[in-house]
C-alpha cells in the first residue's frame, strides 16, 4: 500500500496558520506557534519574505495577514490531501479507471495517480488501472474541485453469462 511520505514545509506551515481563521496580530504570535518553535526566528522571517515576495502574505501595522492569492493557495494546498481508503485490503476487483490529464497538469495527475494506488488500484497501463469500486463520493467531489472530472472515465467490471 502507498504512504504517503510528506513533511510540511516552513511555508506550508506559515500559510497554514495564517490561512486558519486563528488572529494572528503580531510576528511574535506567529514565532511562539508550537509547530513552529522548532524554527529560528532568522528562518521564519526569511520564510514570510518569500511568500510576501510571491503575494501570498501581505505585512502591515497590525501584523503578517494572508491575502486573496495566498488563501488560493492554502484551499489548493488542501485539496492536494489525499483520502484514506474505504477498500478492505483484499477487496475484489471490479472497476477500470482511465485518465488523461495532460502533461501540463503533471501535479493532478501525479495526485491521481497516488491516490489511486492509496485505493488499492494497479497499474494496467500508464493511464489505465484496475481496482475496488464503487469509488467513494468524496473521491468524486474532490476530482470536481480539482477540476479534473472530466479527464476521468470508470467502468464497472461484471461477470458475463457463457
Amino acid at each position: 500500500m502507498y504512504i504517503r511520505n510528506y513533511s510540511s514545509s516552513l511555508m506550508d506551515l506559515l500559510m497554514a496558520t495564517l490561512g486558519s481563521a486563528r488572529n494572528v496580530r503580531r510576528f511574535r504570535s506567529i514565532i511562539y506557534e508550537r509547530k513552529l518553535k522548532r524554527y529560528k526566528k532568522e528562518s521564519v522571517r526569511v520564510a514570510l519574505s518569500r511568500l510576501h515576495l510571491k503575494g501570498y502574505v501581505d505585512n502591515s501595522t497590525a501584523g503578517w495577514s494572508i491575502t486573496k492569492k495566498g488563501e488560493k493557495y492554502v484551499k489548493h494546498a488542501r485539496l492536494l490531501n489525499y483520502i484514506s481508503s474505504p477498500f478492505e485490503t483484499n477487496s475484489p476487483t471490479n472497476m477500470i479507471l482511465s485518465f488523461d490529464i495532460p502533461e501540463q497538469n503533471r501535479i493532478m495527475r501525479n495526485w491521481l495517480r497516488n491516490q489511486i494506488k492509496i485505493f488499492g488500484y494497479k497499474m494496467l497501463q500508464q493511464s489505465l488501472w484496475i481496482g475496488p469500486g464503487p469509488l467513494p463520493s468524496s473521491f468524486s467531489k474532490r476530482l470536481e474541485e480539482l477540476n479534473i472530472r472530466k479527464n476521468i472515465k470508470t467502468f464497472k467490471i461484471t461477470k458475463g453469462n457463457n
